[in-house]
Parts: structure tokens; sequence; C-alpha cells
């Protein structure tokens, strides 16, 4: 697991590495470039039939560029270095690797100004030209408007990308114009990212979502568990290996009901399809048994679809939704459970919210709580902090729910995302799944596991009621929220990424397709 940061925080982690324990910068930065040449020619192996252009600014971000052309050069590679700023305003290490590539006359390196290069760019009539731009224009420490020819210069490359279909974009560090809090710049499109030493935060939101295309994280000379030590913000970005490290093994001598019980509670009129679908999601990803509680008028649904699961039909209000004296009915229930998932189509009755703060106040078990029931809840938070028992809670809400819960505006979680959760999370004593482009879990302690797997294929409904299902199972297994958290986001996102790889496309994916790869998902982790 390897810590992420902020720009904010890896500026101030890699001062603290440079000026306190002696890490001669200018190292780092040839390492970042020398590292980054290396994804390149790995990305292009037949880079010799682009036409290279390396956009460098000023700052430590132009040096990188600086190193990058200096490799090719040594390799053989031709490469056109076009300076947007004057040379004489460049700084530290930055002149240092520029005045090497000066000095170093290679007939490989053709330095252009800003107007050369645009006239190159928008002089071919045809579109099968190749470009390769390498863009080294701006590092993660912009504030404010861009000056004009930044601007163009972004403008130029984008152009460029969009132009020739055959061209391809790569960013150093970050796409150049990529801001913290709210972006006012133009931004670079790249196809791919080369960022240093960690991944960034802001790279996996927003814009910077749109705008990184494929992200390679390279060493800087650094490694990973030197650079934990000043990970003091506890964020964490969670990759397959660490996945496969903690997701639950079923034992040889194991049993069904030594395999993780879960009883899933919710539906109602008109709403069936949320719980058969936390339902289905949870057997799949391998609990022992599920149990289901749910108003009676749909047991039909049930008794039609899933044969597995072992029903309990409730009492009902006039509106189809489970009566508010029911807790005692499921006592039985829940004291078979080893995790207890409540909210998919729950419905917003007044009596069915008395049910659940009955359970969320009395219940001893490990909750999930999702969907309606997170509405419940943002109208009376305290519930939370007047249960008798001190059972795990993971809380899964998408960001107008998070809104809700919060009272912060949907902007301010936007800008402010883990210091809101956070806040929330150590408030309440509850973990929290932010569910976003890329989704994040927050414990109760506030470390922070932003997940990376997946992609756009799980934006349709019903994605929260798989999620819900498989993290209730991942809880009864492992009655661990930080773990259950861990491995169910990744498991989602899994099933995502593999249903693109199988169908080339991430938008037609139903929820019943996506629960189908869970098996192979599973397959992949435990292999």
């Amino acid at each position: 697991m390897k810590p992420a940061f902020t720009f904010e925080e890896i500026r101030e982690a890699e001062k603290t590495i440079i000026e306190k324990d002696g890490v001669p910068s200018l190292i780092l930065m040839e390492n970042a470039g020398r590292n980054a040449f290396d994804v390149i020619c790995n990305i292009f192996p037949d880079i010799e039939s682009y036409s290279v252009f390396i956009l460098c600014g000023k700052g430590n971000n132009a040096g990188d560029g600086f190193v990058i052309a200096r490799h090719l050069a040594i390799s053989g590679v031709f490469s056109n270095v076009v300076c947007i700023s004057a040379t004489g305003e460049l700084k530290g290490d930055a002149k240092i690797n520029f005045n090497l590539l000066n000095k170093s006359e290679s007939e490989l390196i053709l330095f252009l100004d800003f107007e050369e290069f645009r006239k190159e760019i928008r002089s071919k009539k045809s579109d099968k030209k190749k470009y390769l731009i390498i863009d080294a224009l701006l590092g993660s420490g912009i504030k404010g408007e861009l000056s004009g020819f930044f601007n163009e210069a972004i403008e130029s490359i984008n152009y460029t990308r969009t132009k020739y279909k055959y061209s391809r974009v790569v960013s150093i560090d970050v796409p150049s114009g990529l801001m913290s809090g709210k972006q006012i710049n133009p931004v670079v499109n790249a196809d791919y990212t080369i960022t240093m030493g960690a991944i960034k935060t802001e790279m996996l939101y927003g814009t910077g979502k749109e705008s990184c295309g494929e992200i390679t994280v390279v060493p800087i000379g650094i490694n990973s568990d030197y650079l934990k030590r000043y990970n003091i913000w506890k964020k964490y970005d969670v990759e397959f290996t660490d996945v496969t490290k903690l997701f639950p093994k079923r034992k040889k001598s194991s049993f069904k009901y030594s395999n993780g019980k879960v009883l899933i509670i919710g539906g109602s009129k008109g709403l069936s399809g949320a719980v058969l679908m936390s339902s289905l999601a949870a057997l799949k990803t391998g609990t022992g048994a599920v149990l289901a509680a749910f108003p009676s008028s749909i047991t039909g649904h049930f008794s039609k679809k899933l044969f597995e699961v072992i029903k309990t039909e409730l009492d009902e209000t006039s509106e189809g939704t489970i009566a508010g004296d029911s807790f005692k009915r499921i006592t039985k229930q829940i004291d078979k459970a080893d995790a207890i998932l409540i909210g998919p189509g729950l419905s917003l009755n007044a009596q069915t919210k008395d049910f659940l703060f009955d359970l969320i106040k009395n219940c001893d078990k490990n909750l999930v709580i999702d969907a309606d029931a997170l509405t419940f809840i943002a109208g009376e938070p305290s519930v939370l902090l007047n249960r008798k028992h001190k059972n795990q809670i993971i809380l899964t809400p998408h960001i107008g729910e998070f809104s809700r819960l919060s009272g912060y505006d949907a902007e301010t979680i936007i800008v402010k995302r883990f210091e809101v959760v956070i806040e929330f999370a150590a408030k309440f004593n509850v973990n929290v799944i932010l569910k976003s482009e890329t989704s994040l879990s927050c414990t109760v302690e506030g470390l922070i596991y932003l997940n990376s797997s997946g992609n756009e294929s799980l934006a349709s409904a019903g994605s929260g009621d798989v999620l819900s299902g498989i993290l209730v199972t991942l809880l009864a297994l492992t009655c661990k929220a930080d773990e259950a958290m861990i491995c169910g986001n990744y498991l989602h996102g899994m099933i995502a990424d593999m249903y693109y790889k199988k169908h080339g496309n991430k938008q037609t994916a139903s929820q019943q397709d996506l629960i189908k790869f869970i098996p192979g998902a599973v397959t992949r982790i435990l292999s």
C-alpha cells in the first residue's frame, strides 16, 4: 500500500526530505527524468516514428523535461525542446539541466520557441502526422490564473491531440494547468501522465480524472517505505497486491455457518430490485449464508429469483414498507448473522424510520448502512451516537448523500473531501465510504484508503446495491471494517474493469451483468 499526497502535502514532504535529510534535489530530478524517459520508451517502442516535442516552462517540471530530452538524445532519438519562457528565467536545478542540455550540442536536440512550435502543428494538412508531445510546462504548484503564453501552450497541446489522431500527449508529473481546489485554468488533456514519487490525489477527481489518462508512478530515488515516514496525513493508494493479502479465504475445514452469515434488510413495494441485487452480490462474493428480511408483499420476487436466500417476511405499512415495530420480529435473525446490511430499497416511510433507528440503537452486530437508510440518518445523525453497543458501522454515501449527512454543500465536499470525511467519521464513530469517480474509505481513526480499480461503468442505478452486498459479506468474513472497505471497493471496481476488457465499452453494463463477473474477480484475487 503506497502513500498518497495532495499537491501541497507532497511539496512539504519533499522539502523535508531535501532540507532535513540532505537528499540532493538535483539527484531527485535526474532520477525522475530518467525514469520518466524509461516509461516513455516502454509506451512508445516505435518512438522514432514520432515527431517529438518537449514543451518546457521555467520550474522544476521544465527541469524534468530537460533530463528527458538529454536521455532521448543519448539513446539516439531526435527531439524538439520548446521553451515557453525565456531561458534567463530558469533557476536552480532546472537551469543546471538546461545548461547541461545546451552544452551537449547534440545534433539530436533542436531548440524552438513557442511560435515555431505553433507554426509547425498548424501547418500540416494531413491528420496522419504523428506527434508525441511531452508536457513539462507546469507542475503542481500553480496558483491563480495562468499568463497568456501558458494558456496558449496548453491550448496548442490539446489542439494537436485533437487534430492529429495518431498523436499522443504525455504529461510529466501532472497535466499542466491542473490545480488544487477550484479549477480556473485550462488543463492539458493527456493520454498518459507520468507522476513522480507518489500518486497525487488531485489526479483522481474531477478535472484530474478526466485529464490524466493512464497514470504511471515512477520512483525518484526515495522508496515507498521511506516516503511513508512523511505520510503524516495517512492517505494510501490501494493496489491489487494489497487486496490479495487481505481478502478472506475459506478454510478447508469450514462449513456454511463458519463462512460468514449476512442479514440483508430492505425492500418495499415497487423497490424489490435493490435488496435482490444486494443479496445476489453477497452470495457471489462468498458468504456462507444470506438471510433477507423484507416486507411480505415482495416475497414473490425472492421466491422466483433467489432460491438460496433464507427469507423472513416482515409486517408492512400501508405503503408496503417495513413496519415500525419490526425490530423484535428479527432478533433471531440478528443473532444468527455476523454482519448486517440495511437500506437497499427501504423507502422513506416515517414508520420504517422508527424500525431503522431501533436497529441502529440496539443491534450489537457490525452494520453496513446504505441508500434510503442514509437519508433517514441525515435528518437525525445523533442516532449514530446513541448506540448501546460498540459495533462497527460502515456508511456508504455518494456526494449528495454525504452533503445531507454532514451539512456541507457538495462544492465544499469536492474541494475538501478528506477533511470533511475525517471530521464526520471521528464525530460519529463510524467508517465512511465516500462514493465518487475515485471512491475513498475513511476509518474512525482517520485513515484514508483510495481505491484504484473501476471505471464509469459503475455510474448507473443499482451500483451501490451491488457494492453494499459485497461489503456486508466481507465484513461478515473479516469482522474488520477497514479490510472490508479496502477489499470491497477494489472488488467492485474490478468487475467493472473486467466488463470493459471483455466488451470494450464503459456504458452498457447493467448491474446484473457486473454481478456475473464477481466470481472471476474473486478467482483472480485468490490465485
